[in-house]
């Protein structure tokens, strides 16, 4: 089958953190003998090669400094548009329609797949009307918070997902934001995470000890792992909270804060006003080479997210699935995507939001009982391998794709 990913965030360069998963997700598909062609805005950044999928890049405004959609540009700490994405936003549709368009022609694409139901997905609804090929649209998380918060986006939503041949989300919380817009109660639907190499994520002693020698972590520190971009719903200041209650019983702990954001010196200034700097350790954003060292380095990873004040959720997040490649437990709130495919008590713990007490209780039982950290984690390897491997997320979406072309 011939397939073009519509997007319009990719990973620029192999230490690129903007939606890292995009790459792994069509890597799934070239491994399950599809041909892929990414169609993705250009950004001054790009700069991939020997890729097994074909990327195109298109132009949308003059000069080329001006293209700030997509790429973690957008919004201002995931609570709202930035002014100029309104400004640029049309001009993104016009010349977005034209190369897909161009794309679909000339690549004789058999199916779209676009990520982002908004803005992408109008530009692959009018692509689809002019030349019969059907698209599918994939969920990742802001785009259905968008439709959730403004009632013209829900509407131009609801159309698309109308004529759409299928929705995924990898967060079936996502998913049921957008089912309830009014979509045909018989519109093929699915939860499917986004994957992960487990060949190039996997449990392995590597560099662990520089690393811990570089952030001054002792040989006995329990190390706590927070990752993602420092934003309201992310949670992490929930888990900073915690971190008093933790360390009332447990003095030998370390929690590491890894990515940027608007909120990095709030964080910090909450850090400051609980006094315990020396427990918590900010290393900025962490490149997509040396992130595994960080997973393995890791006792526990945490994914504390919330509900913003606007009602923003994160979805999957691909940290939780990448510490889990490496063998790690989880402590995640149940609102996120990973809690679909986790067993509370089997591969870690599953948390309600908001909740520091909670938070603090899962992470004191796995450090006292390492038997039960080694168990989880073995765990998290299997269930990575069999059901979130690159190939197998490729495989499931391929038996969805075949649906949708046959329904």
């Amino acid at each position: 089958m011939n397939i073009c990913i519509l997007t319009h965030t990719f990973p620029r360069n192999e230490k690129d953190v903007a939606a890292a998963f995009m790459k792994e997700f069509a890597d799934g598909l070239c491994d399950n003998g599809h041909k892929v062609v990414v169609v993705t805005p250009f950004d001054s950044e790009f700069a991939r090669k020997g890729d097994k999928f074909k990327i195109i890049l298109y132009k949308y405004i003059w000069p080329d400094r001006l293209h700030c959609i997509g790429y973690s540009k957008t919004m201002d700490a995931d609570i709202s548009l930035r002014k100029k994405a309104y400004f640029l936003l049309p001009f993104m549709l016009f010349f977005g329609i034209i190369a897909l368009w161009k794309a679909v022609k000339k690549e004789k694409i058999d199916l779209i797949n676009v990520h982002w139901i908004l803005p992408n997905g109008l530009i692959a609804m009018c692509v689809s009307i002019l030349t019969g090929v059907p698209f599918v649209v994939t969920l990742p998380g802001t785009d259905a918070y968008l439709v959730y918060k403004n009632q013209i986006f829900a509407w131009v939503a609801k159309l698309i997902a109308n004529r759409s041949s299928g929705i995924v989300s990898n967060s079936s919380v996502h998913l049921k934001r957008i089912m309830d817009l009014g979509i045909k109660k018989d519109k093929l639907c699915d939860v499917i995470s986004y994957p992960v190499d487990v060949s190039s994520l996997s449990p392995n002693k590597n560099g662990v000890k520089e690393l811990k020698k570089k952030l001054k972590i002792l040989k006995d520190e329990f190390v706590i792992l927070a990752v993602g971009r420092l934003v309201y719903k992310k949670g992490f200041e929930f888990l900073i909270k915690a971190m008093p209650l933790i360390l009332k019983e447990h003095k030998k702990v370390k929690l590491i804060i890894g990515g940027e954001g608007d909120l990095m010196n709030d964080l910090k200034r909450l850090v400051t006003k609980l006094q315990f700097e020396d427990k918590v350790i900010f290393v900025g954003t962490i490149g997509r080479n040396e992130i595994g060292v960080f997973y393995n380095m890791a006792d526990v990873l945490v994914a504390p997210s919330v509900y913003d004040k606007n009602g923003n959720v994160d979805g999957g997040p691909l940290v939780s699935a990448e510490s889990m490649a490496c063998g790690k437990p989880q402590i995640l709130t149940e609102i996120l995507g990973m809690a679909d495919e986790m067993r509370d008590g089997v591969n870690g713990f599953i948390i309600k939001p908001e909740n520091q007490d909670e938070i603090a209780k899962a992470v004191m039982k796995l450090i006292k009982s390492p038997k039960i950290q080694q168990e989880m984690g073995r765990n998290n390897r299997k269930l990575l391998t069999a059901r979130l491997s690159t190939k197998s997320i490729g495989k499931r979406y391929t038996r969805f794709f075949e649906k949708s072309i046959t329904s």
